[in-house]
């Protein structure tokens, strides 16, 4: 019986922790927070359901594989969901009686998470030793715990015999679900990155900026389009090589990043051609930013290897615009920005509807 019931929580522990895994990597709750509060609830749901189908050993003792889902969390460092899970856990152990089983349950619950996160930070990026260590740690504290309610005795020995029998198969086969799980997640990311982000810049390529563009409406919001170009490119990769080239292309990008806000759209459209798409911002605003970003360039030193730091200037096409299809707020960008190059570069040039005005130089 004892054996049956251990085998039957390992099913459903597989079960939540396939269920806790994708709900931790997707995109289903846009808050943070109250994606970690759910995921806290719900790995403190499943400790709670092998709590209650747990092995009773005598009238007052109880050993189940609670601590699965802790181990869990603390594999992935997920710190608010795990003090969520281990809270909910540690209570619910007095809904079978408030005993001084029951508290000494509570304390073991609490320094098995406690011990976890530590484990969880010496091999963060050992995957396989930290599931074990996870699984040792909660194992050694659940017999502790066990001694203090059986004392030493036979039976004792035989049910922490069987606890590690079952917790290390168990737990160990549920890591290796949730490593693999984690790799195939983490290759999924690299491959999306690589398909999306320039891969010198950081920034968005080309394509990601044509389908996005492509798929906004003509809705009634702000659309700012920043055209920019660096000034005689070309003379800095003739001088300097290509390679102190792919260097400056570096330091522009990161400047970019610097200047402008977290879900403002950058991206690299070709050689030394960057756009960039910003929403619900006044025209004051984004003529501001536009010449902050030039200033910022103008006067930024950028590092060459085997050269002296150089200077350089960009030239920057502003459009902005209410209800206005974005390719026309690239083209009025991309005409605004021909113009300051025509003009002199290392100036913003706003084009409004068609009429290109040179604000600043």
């Amino acid at each position: 019986m004892t054996l049956t019931v251990l085998l039957l929580n390992a099913c459903v522990a597989f079960t939540g922790f396939y269920i806790i895994s994708k709900i931790y990597h997707s995109s289903l709750f846009n808050s943070y927070r109250l994606r970690s509060f759910m995921i806290g609830l719900l790995a403190g749901a499943l400790g709670l359901f092998l709590m209650y189908n747990a092995v009773e050993v005598n009238d007052t003792v109880r050993v189940d594989l609670r601590h699965l889902p802790l181990v869990l969390l603390a594999f992935y460092g997920a710190r608010f969901p795990l003090f969520i899970a281990t809270l909910f856990i540690a209570n619910t152990r007095f809904l079978f009686g408030m005993t001084e089983q029951a508290a000494i349950a509570f304390v073991a619950t609490f320094l098995v998470s406690i011990g976890m996160l530590w484990i969880h930070r010496l091999f963060r990026e050992r995957l396989f030793i930290q599931s074990l260590f996870l699984n040792v740690w909660a194992l050694f504290i659940i017999s502790i715990a066990v001694y203090i309610n059986m004392g030493w005795s036979t039976a004792y020995v035989s049910l922490v015999l069987t606890i590690w029998m079952i917790g290390m198969l168990v737990g160990l086969l549920s890591s290796i679900l949730t490593i693999d799980l984690e790799q195939t997640t983490r290759r999924a990311i690299e491959y999306k990155q690589s398909s999306e982000r320039d891969h010198l810049t950081g920034l968005y390529n080309r394509r990601v900026w044509d389908r996005y563009t492509a798929s906004v409406g003509q809705e009634n919001r702000t659309y700012n389009v920043l055209a920019l170009d660096i000034d005689h490119f070309k003379h800095v990769n003739d001088t300097y090589g290509h390679g102190n080239g792919d260097l400056v292309l570096q330091q522009f990008a990161n400047i970019l990043k610097v200047e402008t806000r977290a879900h403002d759209t950058v991206a690299r459209i070709g050689g030394e051609e960057f756009v960039i798409l910003m929403y619900d911002l006044s025209p004051e605003k984004v003529d501001k930013v536009a010449n902050r970003i030039r200033e910022r360039i103008a006067t930024e030193l950028f590092y060459l290897n085997d050269f002296p730091p150089i200077q350089i200037t960009t030239s920057v096409g502003v459009a902005h615009g209410t209800s206005l299809p974005i390719k026309r707020m690239v083209d009025l960008a991309d005409s605004a920005l021909y113009q300051a190059k025509n003009e002199g570069r290392n100036q913003v040039v706003v084009s409004t509807y068609g009429v290109p005005e040179p604000i600043m130089t």
